[in-house]
């Protein structure tokens, strides 16, 4: 389908009000890339001939179909981009983006102790949005997660709704795991999105590619945590002793230095000092925690799988799911989960799909025919 182009311009109570300006007609190329919990974006490209050429500038609002099986979804133009050879370029972010410009105004009334809320996902989310979120927000909350826990990520603190819901340790993901699925302003956390389709890529046959990369360079054995913390009424440089990182998979020491000054806002070691040892111990949990969550240990491996996107049967895979891999020429097979994808909205096909770091590597695959990814 073709991308139509909107002007979104007001906002009345929880809903952003969008002129439609027209369809973008002579579009040559619409590319929608989601990342399983991580960037969705759109890049497109059109002529001066386009009916929309003037019309397409930063702010302006894009609607595409980003796969097979989600109605038209709108990003934002965040970047255009103009060539003397009449060619139109433009760079647009999804408008769940719009989560890290909302944020809490934190609570005064708990400074220098961390505020912790006992409650489920969706007890948090209407607690901050109720009391926290001092400006209208368009997004609705809904998750299938009914498990209690303790959250405190912009209660105490102002903090971005984005960072709340996933961007940095503490976060939904961080407390709750899940994977989200957007739809616009609707935000889904779901304990598992996706299924285990019956289908097998092999190589070869519906499979025109297929790469796998590894990389040690964001492997490391232990964390640093540093930053600057509240001692009376001055602020110091204070830090902890590194954090070993379990099950590092990097064969030499290499630490990773963590700048953690604003987690140390919600702290302070007191007229003299004497909470130094508390606020470090908090420090190296925050720094174990981050090493985690961002598998700071761990090697990079990731296997990218580019499709003939004119088999139909691939319309079935969506992002998250797992499917069967194989590869003839060795006899061995693997399940394995997509974890991005590449969608084709003028065309309504999957360009590329991403197979996310597995516990073996190809190689192993391939040496040891009884091993398996799950």
């Amino acid at each position: 389908m073709l991308p139509k182009l909107y002007d979104e311009f007001s906002v009345s109570g929880a809903e952003y009000a969008r002129e439609y300006l027209g369809t973008i007609n002579h579009c040559t190329k619409c590319q929608v890339t989601e990342v399983r919990n991580g960037a969705y974006t759109l890049s497109l490209e059109t002529t001066v001939n386009d009916d929309c050429a003037n019309l397409i500038s930063s702010q302006k609002i894009i609607g595409a179909k980003p796969n097979p099986f989600d109605p038209i979804q709108y990003f934002e133009i965040t970047k255009t981009e103009r060539t003397t050879d009449g060619k139109i370029k433009a760079e647009a972010t999804h408008v769940k983006n719009l989560a890290f410009q909302i944020c809490t105004r934190g609570d005064q009334d708990y400074e220098g102790n961390i505020y912790v809320f006992h409650g489920t996902p969706t007890e948090v989310w209407n607690e901050l949005i109720e009391d926290y979120v001092p400006l209208s927000t368009p997004f609705q909350f809904n998750t299938n997660i009914t498990t209690a826990k303790d959250f405190s990520l912009g209660f105490s603190i102002p903090e971005s709704l984005g960072n709340i819901l996933g961007g940095k340790a503490g976060s939904f993901l961080d407390v709750w795991g899940g994977e989200y699925h957007w739809t616009n302003y609707t935000i889904n956390l779901l304990s598992a999105r996706g299924t285990t389709k019956p289908y097998q890529i092999r190589y070869g046959k519906n499979v025109s590619d297929a790469t796998q990369t590894e990389s040690c360079e964001d492997a490391y054995t232990h964390v640093l945590p540093y930053g600057k913390v509240s001692l009376g009424n001055r602020k110091i440089n204070f830090y902890a002793l590194p954090v070993a990182i379990s099950n590092s998979e990097s064969r030499y020491t290499k630490v990773f230095m963590l700048e953690c000054t604003s987690f140390l806002d919600s702290y302070e070691v007191g007229q003299h000092g004497y909470l130094y040892d508390e606020v470090r111990a908090a420090m190296q949990t925050y720094a174990a925690n981050y090493a985690r969550v961002n598998n700071l240990g761990k090697l990079s491996v990731n296997i990218s799988v580019t499709l003939r996107a004119e088999l139909d049967e691939m319309a079935e895979i969506g992002l998250c799911d797992t499917v069967h891999i194989i590869l003839d020429n060795f006899g061995t097979e693997a399940n394995a989960k997509i974890t991005e994808v590449v969608y084709d909205s003028l065309l309504e096909r999957w360009d590329k799909i991403q197979i996310g770091t597995p516990k073996i590597t190809l190689a192993d695959l391939v040496l040891n025919k009884e091993r398996y990814i799950h």
